[in-house]
């Protein structure tokens, strides 16, 4: 018989998807040699040669490592939903669910969730990861998020999507004092004529741009960050207009600038906010119990 430890494909786990010893040390907190020595371990016990080391520059995976590579990290999801699933059976339901959330998204929604969630399961731990989207996305693939919330933008076929009751469809953020600010609603072509603050982080930019160029229109852009409350705050200063999805239970900006809100007439694509996971990895109970609070706790379709 074989043998082997989960902690063994772990560390060559994460070694692989870091594409290094000493990354995956910093990453897992675990000295380099004890990471070294348990590939090693691994390689001596299946007799083959699964990682090739090359001094100063890494590591890369033979033809039989990435096909182990495969193998453990699927055994590794096993492993962390029958942990999971177990501990949700016992009477008082636990577990740990990690959740990756597209950062502009993230405050507005996920600290709530996440309290009320506390408050009817004390004893599930929710790990919380906010980054840009592909940043998500990789997590997902790499086993290290159960659960993600994204813009359902530029996603590929292999995730399973639940859509969420939010608002989809953006809007104009102006200056209080702006001659436009007193509308009901403007048009893409009046906001195209004022100078653009871009929310530039992807898919919001490629998004926020087409809206206007399959119109034919294209702003001149004055400013562009990838930080939601830079962009309002560039706005309240009077520095130009912005075009946002997201939008904020408050009008005032970090600065104490007031911004105003204003509906778009024009008909666009919908920006629609989801929770995704892997089509291959079915959620642990944890996991499903939060996603079944999400749709029950004010993001329900």
């Amino acid at each position: 018989m074989r043998y082997f430890t989960l902690k063994q494909l772990h560390y060559f786990v994460t070694t692989v998807e870091t594409e290094s010893i000493a990354e995956a040390s910093r990453k897992l907190h675990i000295a380099q040699p004890s990471i070294s020595i348990a590939i090693k371990n691994l390689e001596d016990s299946f007799d083959q040669q699964l990682l090739i080391r090359h001094h100063a520059q890494g590591i890369s995976l033979t033809p039989s490592g990435r096909r182990f590579f495969n193998k453990a990290r699927e055994l590794l999801r096993l492993s962390h939903e029958f942990e999971q699933n177990t501990l949700a059976d016992s009477e008082a339901i636990s577990g740990t669910i990690s959740v990756g959330c597209f950062e502009s998204v993230a405050p507005v929604y996920i600290p709530k969730l996440i309290a009320d969630f506390k408050k009817k399961y004390p004893n599930i731990v929710i790990q919380l990861h906010d980054g840009e989207q592909h940043e998500v996305m990789v997590g997902l693939h790499r086993g290290e998020f159960d659960l993600a919330f994204l813009y359902d933008l530029e996603l590929d076929n292999s995730v399973q999507k639940v859509h969420l009751h939010a608002p989809s469809k953006p809007y104009a953020l102006l200056p209080e004092n702006h001659p436009l600010a007193g509308k009901s609603s403007v048009t893409l072509d009046e906001l195209s004529r004022e100078p653009l603050i871009l929310l530039d982080v992807i898919p919001s930019k490629n998004y926020f741009l087409n809206i206007f160029s399959e119109k034919g229109l294209h702003p001149e852009i004055a400013y562009a960050s990838p930080s939601i409350e830079m962009v309002r705050c560039m706005v309240g200063r009077g520095q130009g207009i912005s075009v946002l999805v997201t939008r904020p239970c408050t009008d005032m900006t970090y600065d104490g600038q007031r911004v105003v809100y204003v509906d778009i007439e024009d008909e666009m694509e919908s920006s629609n906010l989801i929770m995704a996971y892997l089509k291959t990895n079915e959620p642990t109970k944890p996991a499903q119990l939060f996603m079944d609070y999400c749709l029950s706790g004010g993001l329900g379709v």
